[in-house]
């Protein structure tokens, strides 16, 4: 009774971990934020808000970012059942201060 307890409870994290690692890969891969903040350095640009040399610089590093998220191989990352979790890393913060 325990063991099928245990296999129940690891194959439902597994689940939840796969769908984790596949909500990151698919907001890793997704460019659309980057794009939103090149229309932003636009319009800014337009408003007279930054001057052309800081709008260049920023659409220099926003297109590289872009290439970068471009060349990446795409393709899920899963675990398969041989793999462990050896350690988890949690960060946090406080917004009050």
């Amino acid at each position: 009774m325990m063991f099928i307890l245990d296999s129940l409870l690891i194959g439902g994290l597994r689940f939840v971990l796969d769908q984790v690692v596949a909500a990151a890969e698919a907001e890793m891969n997704d460019d659309t934020a980057l794009r939103e903040q090149l229309l932003e350095a636009q319009m800014r640009l337009e408003l007279g808000e930054i001057s052309e040399k800081e709008f260049h610089q920023t659409e220099r590093d926003i297109l590289a970012r872009i290439r970068e998220i471009k060349g990446r191989p795409q393709g899920a990352i899963s675990m398969s059942p041989e793999d462990k979790v050896s350690g988890v890393e949690i960060e946090s913060w406080n917004s009050e201060g």
